[in-house]
């Protein structure tokens, strides 16, 4: 039998590849990579691609090739073509847009009114003032809303444990402000929700949980002045370990991130010792030893913190669509990165994205 017929004449190696390589890079953005497994794979697959290119070459010196020899040489090409692809042979790091215009909010209250869970499956907003919404981003129309048992306040701050069942909400209402913990409900629980702590004539922002879920550190203002706080949802102490606002426990707990006239510091927890970064805002860290930070400028700064001073560069961001960005805040599994940037200036509008490296 003839070659010719082993071989369909409608056969198109471009659209075989276009196909396997879109169906490809979606798993590869949902299936978490064991990169040990990925750097054994491609010492094999480059070995595998040199023997293949020098079959081939050997296999074009003959005047009459054997042109089946050929296509199943170039399928197992394409094969390993595509699990380069699949297992991530692009420099890992590299942060990219995967999910833009997520969301549009108001630029002047929602800043701290969004957030994404410790593994960067889900997020939660809040919507009409005193509602919590929640979604996983791969199901966007089945959306949860939540209510805490509160008559006229509004939600101004929300942050994720790092167990992803839970969210610290901060509630305004009047002069009195009230911190929160919700249980987020599924399968194996049910929403319910805890009073942490109620305070009038002060005003609680920019909650963050600490490394083990046992407390939450935020801002309280007074009289103007800002101060950063900790709650231990144990033992219901609390007490103030900074001036400043918008703090952020490192994974180890041992330093402590946060912002004071415009400029962002970090804090050893233990001897109190304060280090000045740089100017901007927002800090969130991507590592033990590194954050990122929003530079005046609107771009996204990295700091490594273990140098004296610290180290800083700037932080490309791949299929970013420009712009001004106001706020960039790490997931808690520090691979995943939630984006607010501002929109039309006339429209007073965030736009939330979503970056993963």
């Amino acid at each position: 039998m003839r070659d010719e017929k082993h071989i369909p004449t409608d056969w198109s190696e471009d659209h075989s590849v276009a196909q396997l390589l879109a169906h490809l890079q979606k798993l590869r953005r949902s299936v978490p990579v064991n990169y040990q497994l990925k750097a054994e794979l491609k010492k094999q697959l480059l070995q595998r691609i040199k023997e293949l290119d020098k079959e081939r070459q050997q296999s074009l010196v003959g005047s009459r090739p054997n042109r089946f020899r050929l296509v199943w040489s170039l399928a197992g090409g394409v094969i390993l073509l595509v699990l380069a692809v699949w297992c991530g042979f692009w420099p890992h790091g590299v942060l990219s847009v995967r999910q833009p215009s997520l969301l549009a909010m108001e630029a002047v209250i929602d800043q701290e009114r969004v957030d994404l869970n410790a593994d960067g499956t889900r997020i939660a907003y809040v919507t009409g003032g005193s509602t919590i919404r929640t979604y996983a981003l791969h199901e966007p129309d089945k959306k949860v809303d939540l209510s805490l048992p509160v008559d006229h306040g509004d939600f101004t701050s929300l942050s994720w444990s790092n167990r992803a069942d839970q969210l610290a909400v901060v509630e305004q209402q009047g002069e009195t402000s009230r911190l929160w913990i919700v249980d987020v409900p599924d399968d194996k629980q049910s929403g319910s929700s805890r009073l942490i702590k109620e305070e009038e004539g002060a005003a609680f922002r920019s909650p963050n949980w600490s490394p083990a879920d046992d407390s939450i550190v935020y801002t309280r203002t007074s009289d103007g002045v800002e101060e950063i706080w900790v709650s231990s949802i144990v033992s219901m102490r609390d007490w103030k370990v900074a001036e400043g606002s918008q703090p952020e426990w490192s994974p180890d707990g041992r330093l402590l991130a946060f912002t004071k006239q415009g400029s962002v510091f970090v804090m050893e927890m233990r001897s109190g010792r304060t280090t000045l970064v740089g100017r901007g805002g927002w800090p969130s860290w991507n590592s033990e030893s590194s954050l990122t930070f929003t530079t005046p400028e609107g771009t996204l700064a990295e700091a490594e913190v273990n140098e004296q001073p610290p180290v800083l560069k700037e932080v490309p961001i791949r299929s970013w669509k420009g712009g001004r960005l106001v706020r960039a805040h790490w997931a808690a599994d520090r691979e995943h990165l939630l984006l607010l940037q501002a929109g039309d200036e006339t429209e007073n509008t965030l736009v939330v994205s979503l970056a993963s490296r």
